[in-house]
């Protein structure tokens, strides 16, 4: 998996050892995604300013949707975290982000999710079953479904869950700072998945 980096910061979870070589198809995984690119808008202004830009957003709260390489999950009603479609790809968030910054007027304002929430993924035929050893939120699928988002406590922790483009992915956003007991617990409950960082 090549990663497009936000930047050369040292991450908390920088020490686990890089994916080599070809990935075992259902493999289960979690996968450090800290590193890169994504951009949180929350406030008056944000849900318009978006649209304006032609970003499609969900039309209710806690669905993804995707837009021109993007993924763009609702957390609110002016409050949205936008995520590059591929993780190899960062150049339509990051035109965004310009497009944002250059931009005058009522617009939301940075939420800092690119530096304030760690970015770990699942994935893997074993990834719905882990779910109710890591919340206990209703994971169900028909509660939790494709393009769904959970805003709940995972890991004893605040966290916002996203379920994939199959219920076999599901990214996790939490505290930058409470990366290191995350890594430990996850190896802990999850001892069949293997912890990795995406290669540079």
């Amino acid at each position: 998996m090549t990663a497009q980096l936000a930047s050369h910061r040292h991450w908390p979870l920088n020490r686990l050892p890089a994916l080599t070589g070809a990935l075992e198809p259902g493999a289960d995984m979690v996968f450090d995604l800290s590193p890169l690119p994504r951009f949180g808008l929350r406030g008056s202004g944000t849900a318009a300013w978006l649209k304006a830009q032609g970003v499609t957003l969900p039309d209710i709260v806690n669905k993804v949707a995707e837009s021109d390489r993007l993924r763009i999950a609702r957390l609110g009603q002016d409050e949205a975290l936008v995520l590059p479609a591929s993780p190899s790809d960062g150049a339509a968030l990051k035109s965004l982000r310009d497009a944002w910054e250059a931009a005058e007027g009522v617009k939301g304002y940075d939420a800092y999710r690119d530096e304030g929430w760690c970015w770990l993924r699942l994935t893997g035929r074993g990834t719905r079953d882990a779910l109710p050893l890591l919340t206990a939120a209703d994971t169900r699928e028909r509660a939790f479904p494709v393009g769904s988002v959970l805003q709940t406590r995972a890991m004893h922790l605040d966290a916002v869950l996203l379920c994939g483009s199959d219920a076999t992915q599901v990214d996790m956003f939490f505290d930058v700072a409470s990366s290191d007991y995350a890594a430990a617990f996850l190896a802990d409950v999850l001892p069949r998945h293997r912890l990795v960082r995406a290669a540079e």
